[in-house]
């Protein structure tokens, strides 16, 4: 029963299969000697979810490889973004890293890692779609329409409006915006906007945005 954790399986290809109230998932993995892989998964009928988290000999460099379902999906390392999945990222150094995978209409997957030198880590991941909220349905003789938060950006000195990567000056620029354009709200997070894109998602400073 989970949780569970076996320090003495034997290196080499193993099957693992999880089972839950009618609900199953099954995977072959490999495992390494002296490393430890780690299975996090939500298993649902029709939206199961997680990730598989492994390490592998790499000779003289270190990396990060992720696979992702769906693909596209954005990857974060300690809050900067540095890919789209599928992807190998190497050279990231020694120690830990906050690894975030996010992608517009799924939940996020947040992971910390530490990277080791000859040793590349590998995941594997299931992104979780986010659940949309049903509406009742009501007697009525006009059909109801879902109010969608949305922001117009206001005039800025430079004629656009860089949008960061994370809620953070220092966020790298992912795209930019105009004056008078509008866009979906996602969130907010403190003087920052999280907005939709270009089917991706961003941060804009409050500065230069106004809701509508």
């Amino acid at each position: 029963m989970t949780p569970y954790k076996n320090n003495s399986l034997v290196p080499g290809k193993i099957t693992i299969k999880l089972e839950d109230e009618g609900n199953s998932w099954e995977r072959e993995i490999r495992l390494e000697n002296n490393v430890t892989t780690v299975i996090n998964w939500k298993l649902s009928e029709d939206n199961s979810s997680g990730y598989i988290l492994s390490m592998e000999k790499s000779g003289e460099s270190d990396g990060l490889l992720i696979n992702s379902i769906p693909g596209g999906v954005m990857i974060f390392v300690d809050g900067e973004l540095k890919a789209i999945s599928p992807n190998k990222i190497e050279n990231l150094g020694e120690g830990d890293k906050k690894i975030s995978l996010s992608y517009p209409g799924f939940k996020s997957v947040n992971l910390i890692v530490k990277m080791v030198k000859n040793y590349q880590i590998v995941i594997d991941a299931k992104l979780e779609k986010e659940e949309k909220t049903k509406i009742s349905e009501v007697s009525s003789p006009t059909p109801l329409k879902q109010m969608v938060p949305m922001v117009k950006i206001k005039e800025t000195e430079t004629g656009w409006l860089r949008v960061r990567s994370n809620a953070s000056g220092s966020g790298a620029e992912i795209g930019r915006v105009k004056p008078g354009e509008s866009y979906e709200l996602l969130s907010q997070n403190n003087d920052w906007y999280q907005i939709k894109f270009d089917d991706k998602s961003g941060w804009i400073s409050v500065k230069y945005a106004e809701k509508i």
